[in-house]
């Protein structure tokens, strides 16, 4: 698809109240100065307050004032177009901010309960009260404690939870509260105890502990964050209510593209975005967030113009991983923390557990839409509600991709081979199984059911299977999963799959071409808000598989010189790594022992081991803080572990400059995350949202020296260079050449003019260029950089 303006760089700006749209305009000539054509914002309709994310949509037809107002929004796109860019923004079309005081939709669904004309613009299953989990304690123990009130405003009465849960009360009872009692004050002072107990029951809601939302839940959520509910876009009303401001501001012409939030939780998603490119005032430029498995591909049917980019990430960084290293790390992995799952079995394992757990209470609703349809006819009726939630689990746990898109034309040969096989692995799991179940299961998905069964009831539960696998694959796979395999912690991203170590020059050669022939306007990213690593902190780890022996070595010396046995072995594993990798690579550090231990106590917490998020082991995380305290006062570990860190750092920085270079070359449309056209080493969220020193970078770029602005230099060229040359970065050839080993070389060509890059992937040595390529102009000659810019060559041939 064509977009106007054309997009051919972006960077990626975190918005909240302590970075608004007035510090956006401020960095707009750095920005142009560096050669960004669009800069990509973070959400920017009115969220929560004090929202560090704004993925917490609290009112869609307004501007979020912590950011700014909407004059101040228009004065960004008007400077940016002064500058001759233009603006992505990103939105949210699956969920809301709930909870608190100020969504109002939320609200009005709370006093009313089903009578609200908002009932059915969120998922709620009103076969019972609406649950609200949002009490750091027991009901019971809020209630005793005074942190359960009554309070009376504008809006009229209302129950007070925490001073920050607002409750509205049914309106029949606040009639007979002003009729009984007059006024609002003598109402308040005689409803305590036993008798607020009494007048809470009455509503249409329940008030309750936050970890009974795991078995209780009856609204659709953003995976288990039971204050972001999940909407119905596919209602033309839901749908036109929520694209109101947003589709006002592109026909005015201030925004150019939208980056869709978490596609894969709709209950449509096609259905989504041709109704968002029917109804869009103008053509936009169109990304979903999409993540797909390593051998899945983006429907070719789906009008968007790609995904943001986590695949290629995942492609890049095992490019730069050899794959005769495996066996070596494998075996110092195990040798170091004992027996490991494959990851493949830990991730099944890990899907699993998240379903009986945090996911439980949606597997128990799949399980009852799945047995109405069962007993809809005589045929199935036998199969049992317990049956059908066993036998969906186990189909869900071994099935490759997020979901699957069954709509009413059917399902299509790629959903019938995802389901058929994860039907395949389930029954030899599970032999004891009754074959009935997934006989029924599979002509449910499959659309063999007869005319028998109610299709009302058909479509409900496949539209609830393909809402729920998801947040299994995420929960399972990402947050749990890939917090506990830790061989190489380079290769465990959001996209990514462990068990996937390298990929040949050839594979990634060949996904080049196939994006620039289905999606040559696809985002490329390497650093996200949502990574768990910064690139060049997972470019230092991947190091470690070009130095294999000396990892070895290194890990078990530093291991012998602390108090180990403070800590389980996998988790100091972890640690070693992160240490390796997040330590800066110029200057001093700064707050780093905090912003370690902050990443260890999250990926302790997402692993679900030794400690969780709902029932947090404080002896065991006090420990770990503990023991990295030890370690980074530890002169004698420290100097051991700067003089034994430096092949890596040198070969990481080598590698991070390669995989910059390659971002801003190949097929695809690059974004810069904000603050990674430096040396991007953060560790996870909120860690890579720290606030970044714009007037230092710039300063640095107007006069780099040497090796710490590398990768400052080679970004601001190439994108200056795509600046230069847009239709050759565009829509130019990707052609492979033939190359020494180790190496990567690549053609483009495009009316008349070509782009020549070859890189060095190994960890160290010489860059060759192929034989016979003719005269190149050398981008990056006469530069301020450091030698380790030779290990690139990106050259040009002018029509």
């Amino acid at each position: 698809m064509s977009s106007t303006p054309s997009f051919r760089a972006t960077y990626r700006l975190q918005l909240n109240r302590d970075f608004t749209f007035a510090h956006a305009e401020a960095l707009i000539p750095y920005l142009s100065d560096l050669g960004i054509s669009h800069v990509y914002l973070s959400p920017i309709l009115m969220a929560r307050p004090g929202s560090t994310h704004g993925y917490d949509t609290v009112d869609h037809a307004r501007i979020n004032p912590e950011l700014g107002n909407l004059a101040a929004f228009r004065s960004l796109a008007a400077r940016m177009q002064a500058a001759n860019m233009g603006l992505l923004v990103d939105f949210v079309p699956n969920h809301m901010g709930v909870g608190g005081a100020h969504n109002g939709l939320w609200l009005d669904v709370l006093k009313h309960g089903q009578d609200s004309k908002y009932a059915e613009w969120f998922d709620i299953d009103w076969s019972r009260k609406l649950l609200v989990p949002f009490l750091g304690k027991t009901y019971a123990e809020a209630l005793a404690a005074g942190d359960i009130v009554l309070k009376s405003d504008s809006d009229g009465f209302a129950i007070w939870a925490n001073d920050n849960e607002k409750l509205p009360l049914r309106p029949e009872d606040e009639r007979t509260l002003n009729d009984h009692y007059g006024t609002p004050e003598a109402a308040i002072a005689a409803l305590t105890g036993s008798a607020l107990d009494a007048l809470i029951q009455r509503q249409h809601w329940r008030l309750a502990h936050h970890a009974v939302a795991a078995d209780e839940i009856n609204y659709r959520r953003f995976f288990i964050n039971s204050d972001l509910g999940g909407i119905r876009i596919d209602r033309p009303d839901v749908f036109d209510h929520a694209h109101q401001l947003i589709f006002q501001l592109v026909e005015e012409g201030l925004i150019q593209g939208l980056r869709i939030d978490h596609v894969d939780g709709l209950l449509d998603p096609k259905g989504y975005v041709e109704t968002l490119q029917a109804k869009t005032p103008r053509p936009i430029y169109l990304l979903i967030e999409k993540i797909l498995a390593p051998h899945e591909r983006l429907r070719p049917d789906w009008p968007v113009d790609g995904t943001t980019g986590y695949e290629f990430g995942a492609q890049l960084t095992r490019l730069l991983v050899p794959a005769t290293a495996e066996t070596a790390l494998s075996a110092t992995y195990e040798d170091f923390v004992g027996p490991v799952l494959a990851p493949q079995d830990q991730e099944y394992l890990c899907k699993l557990r998240v379903m009986d757990n945090e996911l439980a209470a949606e597997l128990s609703a799949l399980a009852k839409h799945l047995s109405a349809v069962a007993w809809s006819h005589g045929e199935t009726h036998d199969l049992t509600e317990n049956g059908l939630r066993k036998a969906i689990r186990e189909v869900i746990a071994h099935l490759t991709v997020y979901r699957t898109y069954i709509d009413d034309s059917g399902a299509t040969p790629r959903d019938r081979r995802e389901i058929g096989l994860a039907l395949a692995k389930a029954r030899r799991a599970k032999p004891h199984f009754t074959p009935a179940l997934f006989d029924f299961i599979e002509e449910l998905l499959g659309g063999h059911l007869g005319a028998e069964y109610d299709p009302r009831l058909i479509r409900t539960a496949i539209g609830k299977f393909q809402q729920y696998s998801g947040p299994v694959m995420a929960k399972g796979l990402e947050d749990t999963a890939l917090y506990r395999h830790h061989r190489l912690i380079a290769l465990n991203e959001v996209g990514a799959h462990p068990e996937r170590f390298s990929i040949s020059v050839a594979a990634f050669q060949d996904a080049n071409q196939r994006r620039l022939a289905d999606s040559p306007d696809a985002m490329l990213t390497t650093s996200t808000h949502d990574t768990k690593r910064g690139e060049d902190l997972r470019a230092i780890v991947g190091a470690i598989a070009e130095h294999p022996a000396e990892w070895d070595r290194a890990v078990k010396a530093w291991r012998d010189m602390l108090p180990a046995e403070a800590i389980h072995a996998n988790d100091l594993y972890l640690f070693f790594q992160l240490l390796l990798g997040g330590w800066p690579a110029f200057g001093e550090p700064e707050d780093f022992a905090t912003r370690i231990k902050g990443a260890m106590e999250k990926s302790l917490r997402e692993a679900r081991e030794h400690t969780d998020w709902g029932v947090n082991n404080t002896g065991y995380e006090s420990r770990v803080a503990d023991f990295i305290d030890a370690a980074l006062s530890n002169s004698a570990f420290m100097a051991r572990f700067q003089q034994d860190r430096e092949p890596f750092l040198a070969t990481g920085l080598r590698k991070g400059l390669v995989q910059a270079a390659l971002k801003l070359t190949v097929p695809g449309m690059p974004d810069t995350y904000r603050g990674a056209e430096d040396w991007e080493q953060s560790f996870v969220d909120p860690d890579n949202r720290r606030p970044v020193d714009f007037v230092a970078l710039a300063q640095r770029l107007a006069n780099p020296q040497g090796s710490r602005d590398d990768k400052l230099i080679l970004t601001q060229k190439l994108l200056q260079l795509r600046q230069r040359f847009p239709d050759l970065f565009a829509r130019g050839s990707c052609q492979p050449l033939d190359a020494a080993p180790g190496t990567i070389a690549f053609q483009r060509e495009y009316g008349g003019n070509a782009l020549l890059v070859v890189a060095n992937l190994a960890a160290n040595g010489p860059m060759t260029l192929p034989p016979n390529l003719g005269d190149w102009t050398d981008v990056l000659a006469d530069t301020n950089g450091s030698d380790a810019l030779r290990t690139l060559f990106v050259g040009y041939r002018q029509n």
